[in-house]
């Protein structure tokens, strides 16, 4: 046994051939499935969170599965290989987009998402499902009355539908603030899920939980050194490129605003 600091929660989008940094390969997701099954302990994302919140110890090499955005290749694609296996997941659902086609990022444009008979079906076996909030829209930006809709709403259709309780929040695009941190820890009993790129640590805020965002360790001699120093220097330099990315395409839009 070993602490909730070296556990992990890993992030994926869609299972398919599609283009890179959202897309991963069927055949690339089962091989990490089938490495996790064999070398790692895969356990539900209440489990990992509610260690972290106690201070218990879990066993080495603890892993939580989530996807976002709920497309359709998870029914197709990643839930029949998860079930053949044994793993567990859950799926952070854009609420009003549920059985339509994707259409808030350009890489996944036109994609389709699960229908309710789908959701219905996969929570019927045993998966677990989320809120994305209603419109995957930035929330920070939203009016109090938004806001509400976006976090309450979507939780509320979502229990209708699957009628089970819905623990887990994920904000769209990883972007929140205090604001919008409190008002999803009203309604969400388990957390909310960043895309912070980093693992979680022993003393974590629930409503701020890190993720691995697959997309950063696709190549599989990658994927199988996740538990080993290497990936952490790697996971470091990875997110100083990110965050040093945003930072400069947050200064050009300060600077063009600046000129208008």
């Amino acid at each position: 046994m070993t602490s909730a600091a070296d556990a992990m929660i890993l992030t994926y989008h869609s299972i398919s051939g599609g283009p890179p940094p959202l897309c991963i390969p069927p055949d690339v997701f089962a091989a990490q499935m089938s490495w996790l099954k064999a070398n790692a302990h895969v356990v539900p994302l209440t489990v990992l969170v509610e260690s972290l919140a106690q201070g218990q110890s879990i066993p080495q090499r603890t892993v939580a599965l989530t996807f976002d955005d709920g497309f359709a290749d998870f029914y197709t694609e990643a839930a029949p290989i998860l079930r053949r296996l044994g793993l567990t997941a859950v799926v952070f659902l854009p609420v009003a987009y549920c059985g339509r086609t994707a259409s808030w990022h350009v890489g996944t444009r036109g994609r389709p998402l699960m229908s309710w008979a789908q959701i219905r079906e996969l929570a019927a076996q045993g998966l677990s499902f989320g809120s994305h909030s209603m419109t995957h829209t930035d929330l920070i930006h939203l009016t109090d009355t938004e806001l509400a809709y976006e976090i309450a709403e979507s939780k509320r259709l979502i229990e209708a539908e699957v009628r089970r309780d819905v623990r887990f929040f994920c904000y769209p695009y990883g972007c929140f603030d205090e604001r919008t941190r409190q008002a999803v820890s009203i309604h969400y009993r388990g957390g909310a899920c960043s895309t912070s790129l980093r693992k979680p640590g022993p003393a974590e805020d629930r409503f701020a939980l890190p993720r691995i965002d697959v997309h950063y360790v696709r190549n599989l001699a990658l994927f199988r050194s996740i538990f080993t120093e290497r990936f952490r220097l790697y996971l470091c330099a990875r997110r100083f490129m990110r965050d040093f990315g945003s930072w400069i395409r947050s200064t050009k839009r300060t600077y063009r605003r600046s000129l208008q």
